[in-house]
């Protein structure tokens, strides 16, 4: 049996990534964050990844430029903050805990990997590692929320074929001609009669699982319903 398609962040990652080596200072790093339009930036040393270099990390730098308290608590004891090394460079603002997936990981994992822990994008490496320190893996690309979004730019007629072809034909064992199968804009509507009831829900389920697929209509119909036997 063929397996249903399966997309790989290594087809849909960026290659072309911009990132820092360990002692850029600040000021490349905050043009490099502009110049991309991003919130964050791989630390690299060669094709090493030594950590992530995020916005906020940049910003609490200006933290220690408000040295006036507030107004309304001038009769309060300021407490001094600690002053930043003038030269502050990447490695001392990245973090080394960073989540990353590799070339062979699913584009749903990866988009499960990104809601649980709240990113924006995800480094690609050959193998993630728990420790960057200990062992840095070599960065391969990004994969970004647009991109793993490319899998829904699957053509209508790319779509048609697999629910025939795959889940009507290699999983269910049915005959071509007892199910149309459309597809407009990644929405497939399945049309014409099933065997069992158990055919049906297997159907819709298994089609709206394809990658690309936006929603599935349902108008099959079947002859034995199974929870009647």
């Amino acid at each position: 049996m063929t397996a249903l398609r399966r997309t790989l962040v290594g087809e849909v990652m960026t290659t072309d990534v911009e990132a820092v080596g360990p002692d850029a200072p600040v000021a490349q790093i905050v043009a490099a964050l502009r110049r991309r339009g991003v919130r964050a930036l791989p630390v690299v040393d060669g094709e090493l990844l030594l950590g992530v270099v995020f916005e906020a990390d940049v910003l609490r730098l200006a933290e220690h430029d408000d040295v006036e308290p507030p107004v309304v608590h001038r009769r309060r004891r300021w407490q001094h903050r600690p002053e930043v090394p003038p030269h502050t460079r990447a490695r001392n603002l990245m973090t080394t805990e960073v989540v990353a997936v590799d070339p062979g990981t699913g584009v749903a994992e990866a988009a499960r990997t990104m809601a649980a822990h709240r990113l924006g994008w995800l480094p690609v490496v050959d193998e993630p590692a728990a420790d960057l320190a200990e062992r840095p893996p070599r960065l391969r690309g990004v994969v970004g929320r647009a991109d793993l979004l490319r899998v829904f730019e699957r053509p209508d007629d790319d779509l048609v074929r697999e629910v025939r072809d795959e889940v009507l034909g290699r999983i269910l064992l049915l005959d071509p001609g007892q199910v149309e199968v459309t597809a407009a804009g990644g929405v497939v509507t399945l049309e014409g009669r099933v065997s069992t009831h158990a055919d049906a829900l297997v159907a819709v389920a298994l089609t709206r699982r394809l990658e690309g697929v936006v929603d599935v209509v349902d108008h099959l119909g079947h002859d034995v319903d199974a929870r009647t036997l």
